[in-house]
Formats: C-alpha cells, structure tokens, sequence
C-alpha cells in the first residue's frame, strides 16, 4: 500500500471517529435539553397529543414551596456529598500515601489490594441486610450521617487507589530531601508531596462527589422517605402509580444537574492538568 493510500485510509478512519464522536456528543446532550425544555412546560402542554409549546415556572414553584420536602433533600444530598469527598480525600490520600511511598510488609501489602479491589464489585444489594442491622444498632437510619459511612465505605478504595497513582508519579527524592532536612514523615507528606496532587485531589473530590450524589439504593433503604431521604429518592418518589409528575421529574432532575456541573467545571482545569502531566517531557 503506498503512503497516498495509507493516508487517504487513515482520512476515512479519521473522519468515521468524528462522526462517532458527534453521535456521541449529541446522543448525550440531546437528553439533557429535553430534560431542561420539559421542565419549563405545565404539564397539560407534556402529555397533550400534540406539539404545544409555552413557559411556565409552575413546576420549580410546586417543588419549591414549603410543604414540599425537596428543599430538604437537596440539603440531605448536599451534606452526603459534602461529607464522602471530605473523608474520601482525607483517608484516600493518606492511603495513597502510605501506599506508594512507605514500605508496606507484602504479607499486609496484597491483601489490602485484594480487598480494595474486591469491594466495589459486590452488589450492595446483597449487603442491605447486613449493613441495615448494624447501621440500626448505631443509631444511624434515618439520617445523613449514615449515607456519609456508607457512601465513603465504598468510594474510598478507588479513591486510595488513584490518589496512589498520583503519588508514584512523584519523585521519591523530594520526599527524602524533606526528611533530610528534618520534617518529619507527616509534615512531608502535608507540606511537600500533598500540594502536588491537586489533581489527582480534583479527579477524587469529582468522582466521589458525582457517585455520592447519584447513589440511590442506601438513600432508599437507609431513610425513611420524606425531609430524610436524599434527592435521588425524592426524584423517584414522583413517580406514583396513578400519575406521573413529568414536569416535576424534569424540574427536579435540571436542578440535581446543576451542581455536578458546577463541580466537573472548577475541577476540570486540574484534571486535565493531571491526565496530560505524564505526557509532558522534561
């Protein structure tokens, strides 16, 4: 094949991979509008049998107002979230740490992998029962406290782990020239290797914070509906088995969009950051 024909294959591969791409791009965005479009049109406008367009604000009223508990749990799922990224990146990054820099005995070492490794590919399903008792004889159903251990129990894991590729990336001489001038293995940590990971910090807080913020089934069974439970719960409990709030649904979910964007948008310069820094040579 000559290099005419080579790069007039590697145009046609290029071009289909856009237009996947795009298909891609629209697929998801496409939802998204309609989401937000429905949710500003009364509802005898959704389910009419023809096209009728209008504005309305009716259905942020009806969810705003003060008999309603999605106030509530919006706050509910703003303090799950809160509270899973800050313990996720507390202990995820001084797991990480640990794992990357220290000297861990193999005998300690795998196990902890296998383990880490092996918790986010159980159902949680499966452990409800388990974990319903014991977070029932701590007092903890029915409020966000528990969502807060729960959420954070299977998070921290992946959070250990990624904040453990970050650290290895890091030039172990920096950590020793710390110690050498006499910090100690805490104030190295805290003062030196810590503040260049902010990526790998934004890329935690963002996938802890979207994961708490989606999580559904403990918010189900852990709460008891109502001002305890969290906005996923509430979303769902619009759907009853007479009616459908359609409006509502799509009012609801635009405003549980909101902050996740706002998130992925202040962290994303740090997580670019962090994926092309390995790229970059010196």
């Amino acid at each position: 094949m000559s290099k005419n024909q080579t790069r007039a294959s590697m145009g046609v591969i290029g071009t289909v991979a856009e237009l996947i791409l795009i298909a891609a791009i629209i697929a998801t965005i496409v939802p998204i509008v309609w989401m937000v479009a429905l949710s500003f049109q009364p509802l005898k406008n959704i389910i009419a049998a023809d096209i009728n367009i209008g504005f309305s604000l009716s259905n942020y009223t009806d969810l705003l107002a003060p008999g309603n508990p999605l106030l509530a749990q919006l706050g509910n799922s703003l303090a799950i979230v809160i509270g899973t990224v800050l313990l996720c990146l507390i202990f995820g990054s001084l797991a990480g740490y640990a794992l990357s820099q220290l000297t861990i005995p193999r005998a300690v070492l795998l196990p902890l992998l296998a383990l880490t490794a092996f918790i986010p590919l159980i159902p949680p399903m499966v452990l409800v029962p388990g974990l319903y008792a014991t977070m029932s004889s701590f007092g903890l159903i029915g409020g966000t406290l528990g969502l807060v251990i729960l959420n954070t129990v299977f998070q921290l894991p992946f959070a250990a782990l990624l904040m453990k590729v970050y650290f290895d990336g890091l030039p172990n001489t920096l950590r020793e020239a710390a110690l050498i001038d006499g910090a100690s293995e805490a104030t190295a940590f805290r003062s030196v290797m810590l503040p260049l990971v902010k990526p790998g910090l934004a890329s935690v807080g963002t996938f802890t914070g979207i994961m708490a913020w989606n999580e559904f089934l403990f918010g189900l069974t852990m709460t008891s509906g109502g001002v305890t439970a969290p906005l996923t719960v509430g979303i769902a409990s619009l759907v009853q088995p007479f009616e459908v709030a359609w409006g509502q649904m799509a009012a609801a979910g635009t405003l549980a969009a909101i902050p996740i964007i706002i998130i992925t948008i202040i962290a994303n310069r740090y997580i670019v950051a962090g994926l092309t820094a390995g790229a970059v040579k010196g």
